[in-house]
């Protein structure tokens, strides 16, 4: 499904650079539910954005379905985050002056998926506050509501950075099932995350650390053995 070729980024901070990702390869099948976990600083939200056609690499290509989409217009690039991936945020990036309704319907752009919000208002336990902003919400209530954004035009891949981080442990429990249940539907996931509530729900997991990678039994399959990612 997703070929992560050599990728490279490196940012400026002042006068100083730094380096999120160093040559980092990774296979990404249909279906898999990968997980990455590390330090702060590590590069795993970098790794997300490139993936999600949202940070170019400095150097490598990401391969979706035979195309890299970085060599690609920018026309297949909007159309590869609108139809193809759906992104959950930490800060959740709800727009305020819109109600939850509307947050979610910014990800529409077929009938059907209009029609299928109230079905997910219920199932997440959002119905009673679906005219409410924002500011109005809780931070559990937030988050779902990222969450049905995310699903509601039914893309392939769900890449979701950190979504418990600002939840307790019944809020994470609960979103947690219900990224499952995209995932038993025969939804791609890719997750980045400290919380082992989280991490456990993944079929396989990537472990990053300052240029150190862990790679158990379980997740060698995906990877392609130039991989390697970290700091320097």
């Amino acid at each position: 499904m997703i070929d992560i070729n050599h990728i490279s980024k490196t940012f400026k901070r002042s006068n100083e650079k730094y380096t999120a990702l160093v040559d980092v390869s990774l296979k990404i099948d249909k279906g898999d539910y990968i997980s990455v976990s590390g330090l702060s600083g590590s590069g795993k939200s970098t790794l997300l954005n490139v993936i999600g056609g949202l940070i170019r690499p400095d150097a490598g290509e990401v391969i979706y379905k035979g195309e890299s989409i970085y060599d690609q217009s920018g026309r297949f690039l909007n159309l590869y985050r609108k139809k193809d991936v759906g992104f959950m945020f930490q800060q959740f990036h709800l727009m305020p002056y819109l109600t939850v309704v509307e947050n979610i319907g910014l990800s529409c752009y077929q009938k059907s998926h209009a029609d299928a919000i109230n079905d997910y208002l219920e199932k997440c336990s959002l119905v009673n506050i679906k005219d409410k902003y924002p500011s109005d919400l809780s931070v559990g209530e937030k988050q779902r509501a990222a969450f049905i954004r995310a699903i509601i035009s039914n893309p392939e891949l769900l890449l979701a950075d950190e979504p418990t981080g600002n939840l307790d442990p019944q809020n994470s429990e609960i979103l947690m099932t219900l990224i499952e249940e995209f995932h038993k539907k025969g939804g791609t996931v890719v997750l980045v995350s400290h919380d082992p509530t989280a991490i456990k729900y993944s079929n396989s997991n990537i472990k990053i650390g300052l240029g150190r990678i862990h790679i158990p039994a379980q997740t060698a399959a995906h990877l392609i053995p130039a991989f390697s990612l970290g700091i320097t």
